[in-house]
């Protein structure tokens, strides 16, 4: 039996972590706003040295304290005074930069998932699979993605943005700490701490029937629950219609042979093939039928999907894949490139074969 999820079940676990991301933006922003007002804005630089540092507080009539690296104001009517420490706002510097770093990088996981297809194809040639890739499965979610960029060594209880405690003093001299509290919920970070308490994942960590000692889960086992309590349903093939052929289908039979050649489609030509790469790659191949000039199509989202069984709610017209200066902060510009050029590649090599053969007849 091949299993596909309900569209439904992604989409509502996708709007809810994209809830749970604001909260994390809100920090971000809370941390934004400690950055932008240290030493009266007038820091626009991150290297700025101790003794730029404390003239900019000093120009504004506070005292320095230069064995605790501090400066406080003497008009203050606060007690103690209002005061500054020079490792403390470097601290803000760095905490800043964590936090958006993990903001970046979920962003760019929630943005992936909505997009990626569902697929379960090396989860069920598995024996065994992780309590992580069955969570996925049950809210909805490709397990498929895990592994790929963005979620190289993805596991919930990840923490890749962890830092050491930064050591400051007040002017007072007493000893202070502070860090990024990025994984303050049960040493968490906030997506991963909220996927932890959803309720499935409770139903899958407390179900023996799956289980075994090393705390994976038996596949098949795990799969049949999923189905029987409706995260999962079977996949049901759809005939095509091969009257309603935009591209002809003796065009569409020889774009069949080579697309199905390079493992782009599975599936037999009379029904909707199904498509093995994600969605993104289906928008590239429309519009690469026309750069080719292999189809003269005025609507190729739309004709596309006579032939491809295209399953996501989101429009075909908008699943391209963009790298932004953004997502180049989290990850490397070639591990982004890879992540969108290399399936692509797969279609390059189907219709450069194709195109040849249409010259040649």
């Amino acid at each position: 039996m091949k299993y596909i999820t309900p569209q439904t079940l992604t989409y509502k676990t996708i709007d809810e972590l994209r809830k749970e991301l604001t909260i994390v933006e809100h920090t971000l922003n809370y941390w934004h706003d400690k950055l932008e007002h240290r030493a009266f804005g007038e820091i626009k630089d991150g290297n700025l040295s101790y003794d730029e540092w404390k003239d900019i507080y000093t120009r504004n009539g506070w005292v320095e304290v230069s064995d605790f690296n501090c400066c406080y104001n003497p008009k203050s009517v606060t007690s103690p005074y209002d005061w500054a420490s020079y490792e403390l706002d470097k601290a803000y510097l760095t905490i800043w930069k964590q936090w958006d770093r993990y903001y970046l990088l979920w962003r760019f996981r929630l943005n992936k998932l909505e997009v990626e297809r569902f697929d379960i194809r090396r989860v069920t040639q598995a024996p065994k699979i992780t309590i992580d890739e069955a969570l996925f499965i049950v809210l909805g979610l490709s397990p498929s993605v895990i592994g790929s960029v963005g979620f190289d060594e993805f596991s919930l209880a990840e923490r890749r943005f962890e830092i050491d405690d930064i050591e400051y003093q007040d002017y007072e001299g007493n000893n202070l700490v502070i860090n990024t509290a990025l994984y303050s919920n049960d040493g968490l970070g906030h997506m991963e701490w909220f996927l932890k308490h959803k309720e499935e994942y409770f139903l899958i960590e407390k179900n023996e029937q799956f289980k075994c000692v090393s705390g994976r889960l038996f596949t098949k086992k795990f799969l049949k629950w999923a189905y029987k309590h409706n995260y999962l349903k079977e996949q049901v093939i759809k005939i095509r219609n091969t009257k309603d052929s935009p591209y002809g289908e003796k065009f569409a039979s020889r774009l069949y042979n080579e697309l199905l050649n390079e493992g782009v489609i599975a599936g037999q030509f009379e029904v909707m093939w199904g498509w093995l790469l994600p969605s993104s790659s289906l928008h590239y191949l429309a519009n690469q039928l026309i750069d080719l000039e292999l189809t003269d199509s005025k609507q190729q989202y739309k004709d596309i999907q006579k032939y491809v069984d295209y399953t996501s709610t989101h429009p075909l017209s908008k699943q391209y894949s963009e790298t932004s200066d953004i997502e180049k902060v989290v990850h490397k510009a070639d591990d982004i490139w890879k992540l969108y050029s290399e399936k692509n590649k797969m279609i390059d090599k189907a219709l450069k074969t194709l195109k040849k053969r249409e010259i040649n007849n």
